[in-house]
């Protein structure tokens, strides 16, 4: 007889195991300090205003923690109305301005009852490409992927390979390694978005480089922040364009004197933004076209 309790056992523990659900979302997901300012937003928030951002941000939650999507039919339109404590009209409300400026992809609305847009799928792939079933789903995709990138998960470059028979121990150490590598690809992305180049976030050079400013105690927002200050710099200099690479902004001798000089794009947002968006709602309550309004002077 104990024999056959131990065979039951057995038969619990592979049920169980074979009963565990694939996790497709995302447990976190990066919210840029500017995002009110995000030419897709502005007019949302400046119609709706903090309500309306609230909307937007729990929507972001709802879309990445399914993973790049989120299902809008009347069902859930209730159901997130009632989760955010909002009228459903006035969530719809904020869905549809989002729709009109492109925050969301109104074709995929209009064709599959889903909230998703390239934005979110580029970034769903970012964070998920150590992960084989991660794949967006064909009818779904607005991205163009290459498999041969996205696909490379064990590759020989890859500092993650642990043994199969991942003990507390390795899996402990393949998360910190995971959350590394995530850095890896936010920062050389981000260099790639905002300077127009195609550099790799696999590249053993690049990733040395931000290795060692890590140990300096370096996060990402001084990344981003050297990679915005030089971009306002060297962009449209065609002799210091080409300095917008990894090896120059990320090097020992120049990371601490890039991180400490200061964008004068967010001085020039600090002194006169909150201004110009109080203008702005008056401009778009008034019934004037949102378009037609004078950010510069």
């Amino acid at each position: 007889m104990p024999g056959n309790r131990n065979a039951k056992g057995e038969q619990n523990k592979v049920g169980e195991n074979m009963a565990r659900p694939t996790k497709n979302g995302l447990e976190y997901f990066p919210l840029d300090v500017d995002i009110d300012q995000d030419e897709k937003l502005i007019v949302v928030i400046a119609k709706f205003g903090m309500r309306g951002f609230g909307v937007i941000v729990r929507l972001m939650m709802a879309i990445y923690k399914n993973g790049y999507y989120y299902h809008w039919t009347e069902k859930e339109q209730y159901i997130f109305s009632m989760k955010v404590a909002e009228p459903v009209e006035f969530v719809n409300d904020v869905v549809q301005e989002c729709l009109k400026w492109g925050f969301f992809h109104q074709e995929m609305l209009d064709t599959y009852g889903i909230l998703t847009s390239k934005g979110f799928q580029k970034r769903f792939e970012l964070i998920t490409n150590r992960r084989k079933e991660s794949a967006i789903k064909p009818e779904y995709n607005l991205i163009k992927i290459d498999n041969a990138d996205n696909n490379s998960i064990n590759d020989d470059n890859n500092p993650i390979n642990e043994s199969d028979n991942a003990t507390k121990e390795s899996k402990v150490k393949e998360s910190k390694v995971k959350k590394k590598n995530n850095i890896y690809a936010d920062v050389i992305s981000y260099l790639n978005e905002k300077a127009g180049k195609k550099f790799s976030f696999k590249s053993e050079a690049n990733k040395k480089l931000i290795n060692g400013r890590i140990s300096e105690g370096r996060k990402l927002e001084d990344f981003l922040h050297v990679i915005d200050v030089k971009c306002e710099h060297w962009l449209n200099d065609p002799k210091m364009n080409e300095y917008l690479r990894p090896s120059t902004l990320f090097s020992q001798k120049n990371f601490e004197n890039y991180v400490n000089e200061k964008s004068k794009k967010a001085a020039q947002v600090k002194s006169d933004i909150r201004d110009k968006e109080i203008e702005f709602q008056r401009w778009v309550q008034e019934g004037n076209n949102p378009d037609e309004f004078n950010w510069r002077n």
